[in-house]
């Protein structure tokens, strides 16, 4: 009997393959799953780990005759072993055959198999190489090496059948590598048929059963075209340097007739020659990534640039169209959406998007969305099939579930500053080509997710800068037009004032009814400034906060009235009628009697001031929803909806220059009356009507009924 240590690499090998085999077998069965493809595979293995142990046995045999024996044994474990392949991939690409096909098959080769064990048919008789013991074919030996391709191919045809009929990115990735793993058994079988060197197809097919494993085995694996390219970026330059170096050496050796003295001067001319040569690695990485991507190439090489691209972009909707646009070229995405936090709705709205035309509006995700809060805490990609599969989100809120399918999403990607805090999540639909997303593709998003973030938060931030000044800049215009429009509104009656009490200084010449007209003026028009004053003084007081209210029980009706009386004669100037409209007697309210006379004085004063001359203005008051509703309807033009929004702030008054030099006052009226209603509990609004004018309104709860907060 031979001795192991006496060439452990040609006698101990068969071992090492087999206890790897063993691993292997005993990983699928534990952590594979327990499908028939699984079953099929593991039977492989286990004759696959059975060929290589009579392996062992037949090398280490004691002598020619045992050595023919566990030969055979080998022929017929590992014919066994590839018609098992043969049926995984079978199982594994989900192909069914008719019934009488597999017995048609299989029994040829059991035959064949049964042969190879008892006769010299297959194998007839061992020679002693210079490596060890090596067969002689008897005249069916040839069957076995026809038979081994014959499983081989058949099994490769399979998977690609499969392959061209699978859109599922990850199936066809997988399929790739079972495929290429074929490779390795087929170069050692025929290494082992063709040429003198030590058998390799024990090896061989230790390799291709690691692959295959790890491809049923491994959830995601490397995508293979990474694979591919790589190498062939690796293959380009290494070719790139060895032709070089090989020029170096003949003309060093057969035309200066120098040999290159000692070995170490190899490493050095090597490593100089990679080093000048080490510019063309940018150049063949950027070769192949044309060959492989095209017409994507553009798009990604424009994505990993992402910051240069947008440093000179500083509107946020600029930048995120600029962001969707890149993202879906690249990735050959259908659609690509950026959903960012909308301030006050309590959820992420659409900022931009490519790939569909009419995105829907509004709310898509709710700050509460199990969706939102598995990316806020994870941070990973995730693709829709998860939200299926992810207990955490599979009671997803319908009306979210319906929002995502018309937006065709595949891929949700969260774009974070900080560990926490979503600012923002990038929803790409699905593959132009019908595939899904590769792992280079989600680590490429990933690796961008920062970038986007800054970007986008930069442009937030210079979006916020920029409203922030230009609000500032309307506030101090709006200020500066305030002390003006306070000026002259103080300024009339002061004149009036002025001049009138000038000519009662004249003597008492003055006629009777000329004095007692000079001091009406002088009263009015002190009661002018009084009324501006003491405007001026609420909105101080309402900025400190220091605004009081003595609530009283009060009868509306009442009160109502008797505004309305001292105002008629305001009406009366500009030929307008006042109508009263509300019952008899309303429930009373509890609330400051000065306050709710000058909110009625301030909305009665505003209908008066901008309904033309001779129209009709009413006041209507009536209960509902244990409130008292008050309402005041013009005649005046209607309100726009920009107005609507601005109508309730201080110092507003109007855009159009025309309107705020007919229309005197400091702007300070409603956004006085709205906080005295708010201090009332209530509420106050403006809304237009079917026909020219507006109302203004404003709500008070009845006695014993208060709000929890204002509207």
């Amino acid at each position: 009997m031979m001795d192991p240590f006496s060439n452990p690499f040609y006698l101990l090998s068969p071992l090492a393959v087999t206890s790897v085999i063993i691993g292997l077998l005993f990983l699928v069965w534990k952590k594979g799953q327990r499908d028939f493809s699984s079953l099929i595979f593991s039977i492989f293995l286990a004759s696959l780990g059975l060929s290589s142990f009579f392996t062992f046995l037949m090398r280490n045999s004691p002598d020619i005759y045992l050595a023919v024996q566990w030969d055979r044994a080998i022929v017929a474990a590992a014919v066994s072993s590839f018609m098992f392949y043969y049926h995984f991939t079978l199982a594994y690409a989900s192909i069914r055959m008719k019934g009488w096909i597999v017995p048609a098959i299989y029994l040829p080769i059991s035959v064949l198999a049964i042969i190879a064990v008892t006769t010299d048919l297959v194998i007839s008789e061992m020679t002693l190489a210079h490596y060890g013991y090596t067969p002689v074919l008897g005249p069916l030996g040839f069957l076995s090496y026809i038979t081994l391709p014959i499983f081989i191919i058949g099994g490769v045809y399979n998977l690609l059948k499969r392959y061209l009929s699978s859109r599922l990115h990850e199936e066809r990735n997988r399929l790739l590598y079972l495929t290429i793993a074929v490779l390795f058994p087929v170069v050692g079988a025929s290494l082992d048929a063709f040429s003198d060197l030590p058998p390799a197809f024990i090896w061989s097919s230790m390799i291709f059963c690691i692959l295959c494993s790890v491809t049923i085995l491994k959830y995601r694996l490397l995508d293979i075209r990474v694979v591919i390219r790589k190498s062939l970026v690796y293959l380009f330059v290494s070719v790139t340097i060895a032709l070089p170096y090989v020029g170096i050496l003949f003309i060093t050796h057969q035309i200066l007739q120098i040999t290159i003295e000692p070995w170490w001067m190899h490493a050095f001319v090597i490593l100089f020659v990679a080093i000048v040569l080490r510019p063309m690695y940018s150049r063949a990485q950027q070769f192949v990534d044309r060959l492989f991507y095209r017409d994507r190439y553009d798009h990604l090489r424009a994505l990993q640039q992402f910051s240069h691209q947008t440093q000179s972009v500083a509107n946020l909707e600029e930048l995120g169209l600029t962001l969707v646009k890149l993202v879906r070229g690249a990735l050959r995405s259908s659609s690509a959406y950026l959903l960012l936090p909308s301030e006050g709705k309590g959820g992420l709205t659409i900022l931009s998007c490519d790939g569909l035309d009419n995105p829907p509006p509004g709310i898509i995700l709710r700050n509460e969305s199990l969706l939102v809060k598995q990316l806020k805490l994870h941070g990973g990609i995730l693709s829709s099939r998860e939200l299926n599969i992810i207990p955490s989100l599979q009671s997803l809120g319908t009306i979210e579930r319906q929002n995502l399918e018309k937006l065709g999403a595949e891929l949700y990607l969260p774009i974070k500053i900080s560990e926490g805090e979503l600012s923002g999540i990038l929803i790409l639909g699905k593959k132009l080509s019908g595939q899904d997303y590769s792992n280079e593709e989600r680590q490429l998003l990933l690796t961008l997710a920062n970038q986007m973030a800054m970007a986008l938060e930069n442009a937030r931030l210079y979006d916020l800068e920029r409203t922030t000044r230009s609000e500032l800049q309307k506030q101090n215009e709006q200020k500066t037009e305030f002390l003006h429009g306070v000026a002259h509104e103080l300024k009339t009656p002061l004149t009036a004032i002025i001049s009138s009490s000038e000519l009662l200084g004249e003597g008492s010449s003055t006629a009777f009814g000329l004095r007692k007209k000079l001091i009406h003026n002088i009263r009015q028009s002190a009661e002018s400034m009084n009324r501006r004053v003491a405007e001026l003084l609420d909105l101080a007081t309402m900025q400190i906060g220091e605004l009081k209210i003595e609530p009283e029980p009060l009868e509306m009706t009442h009160i109502i009235t008797e505004v309305a009386s001292q105002l008629r004669v305001l009406f009366k100037s500009k030929k307008q009628t006042l109508t009263l409209e509300m019952p008899d007697s309303l429930p009373k309210v509890k609330a400051d009697r000065g306050k709710l006379e000058q909110v009625l004085f301030n909305l009665l004063s505003n209908a008066n001031k901008f309904s033309p001359t001779g129209k009709n203005v009413i006041l209507r008051a009536k209960q509902a929803d244990g409130k008292i509703i008050v309402e005041i309807e013009d005649s005046a033009p209607a309100v726009t909806e920009d107005d609507k929004r601005r109508l309730f702030d201080p110092y507003y008054r109007s855009d159009d220059p025309e309107k705020r030099e007919r229309f005197a006052g400091l702007g300070l009226g409603l956004s006085i009356s709205r906080k005295l209603v708010e201090l009332h509990q209530g509420d106050i609004w403006v809304e237009n009507k079917p026909t020219k004018g507006n109302i203004f309104a404003f709500s008070l709860p009845v006695l014993g009924r208060r709000k929890s907060g204002a509207k």
